[in-house]
């Protein structure tokens, strides 16, 4: 379920919904409510509801120790994507395809991979993959980075079956959509004329340039349920945070983001950091701070929350990783560092020349607006479905 869209992925998912909505597109939602997005549509409000069919069906989706212990030792399928079948949600496709026909339909994403046969068995229509990532590479890159044996091990195998699911994925479907150019690449679908490229867009009035904030912070924000946002902040404040505060104590390093766990909320607690958990609206957040810190080290994609930041003329520090599918140049309209001490040096020069922190924002800005307008990259997107069809 998209709302509240306080996460990359509802975030992506909802303002293609609203774009093709703007196109006058007849659209079906089918969404699964989930412990993680448990926004009901009874809690939508007429505008949100507007020229779009909402459907729902509940979906446990949490880890279940032994369910995953029993997976892992007897199954060949990912536990990830086991996690999301269900016999109702299979139920509801049966029951709107039987009262609709559709020309188009749009997977969101690679664990909706066990439903393409019923989808088959009862509509005609094109299938489409919006690829949000490559979802095998943030577990290969988890395996690569991870310390402990079991956890290692775990990985490993995960990367390699959800490797299998999007590959045999990939033959089922009819186009695929990826986020970026790199995933199109890595994905490797063998008919170009098929795919296409659609990074997440940006509404147009979330554009709104504030890169002259004075405060004197550092921050991030994310999902802090998610491994890699976790394993990546956690090293920054190790390796790169107190080398800063040390220097100047004068500046404060602010987190914000959802769903964290007592575990990492304890973690965190004890570095001299401002943790404030979720936050009622993002964009004012982002727009109260100065350096947004991206630091990630696994995950696949592109970062919708970097494209956020540079809606709003932020400029932000990051990883390789983190910047890829986003073709911003380095030291421009982004800051990509590759270690620790490049980390501290951009960070340092950044501190003691407000200028740059400023001429970067408004750089970001103009990228975001030449690239990420929402209603742009819908356009093109609704044009290929009809040129396919």
């Amino acid at each position: 379920m998209p709302y509240p869209p306080n996460d990359g992925g509802a975030i992506a998912t909802l303002n293609m919904i609203k774009g093709f909505r703007e196109l006058n597109a007849t659209i079906d939602v089918l969404a699964m409510q989930t412990h993680k997005h448990s926004f009901s549509i009874q809690e939508l409000s007429d505008e949100e509801k507007r020229k779009i069919s909402w459907h729902q069906v509940w979906l446990d989706t949490s880890i279940k120790p032994f369910k995953l212990l029993v997976n892992f030792l007897f199954s060949k399928k990912p536990y990830n994507a086991v996690r999301f079948q269900s016999k109702e949600y299979e139920k509801k496709i049966v029951e709107l395809f039987a009262k609709e026909e559709f020309d188009i339909i749009q997977l969101e994403g690679a664990y909706l991979a066990s439903y393409v046969e019923l989808i088959k068995n009862h509509s005609k229509a094109m299938i489409s993959l919006r690829a949000h990532n490559v979802e095998y590479e943030i577990w290969q890159r988890l395996a690569k980075n991870e310390n402990s044996f079991l956890k290692k091990a775990y990985y490993k195998v995960l990367a390699n079956r959800v490797q299998r699911m999007e590959e045999n994925l990939l033959t089922e479907i009819d186009v695929l959509v990826p986020i970026s150019q790199r995933d199109a690449v890595v994905l490797d679908f063998k008919n170009n004329e098929k795919v296409h490229v659609s990074p997440t867009g940006i509404e147009a009035s979330k554009f709104i340039k504030n890169s002259d904030s004075t405060s004197k912070t550092l921050f991030h924000i994310g999902a802090l349920d998610w491994i890699p946002n976790q394993e990546g902040l956690l090293w920054f404040v190790k390796n790169v945070w107190l080398k800063i505060k040390k220097e100047h104590d004068d500046w404060d390093f602010v987190i914000a983001g959802r769903n964290a766990s007592a575990d990492f909320e304890k973690e965190l607690k004890k570095f001299p950091i401002n943790y404030i958990g979720e936050v009622e609206d993002a964009h004012n957040f982002i727009d109260s701070h100065r350096l947004m810190i991206v630091p990630l080290f696994s995950g696949s994609g592109m970062r919708i929350k970097i494209i956020e930041g540079m809606a709003r003329g932020k400029c932000i520090l990051t990883t390789p990783v983190g910047a890829e599918g986003i073709p911003a140049e380095n030291n421009k309209e982004i800051f990509i560092c590759n270690n620790a001490e490049e980390w501290v040096k951009n960070i340092l020069y950044l501190i003691n020349n407000n200028d740059q922190i400023v001429v970067c924002g408004n750089n970001a800005f103009n990228f975001a607006q030449q690239n990420y307008n929402n209603q742009t990259l819908t356009s093109k997107l609704f044009e290929f479905y009809q040129k396919q069809l």
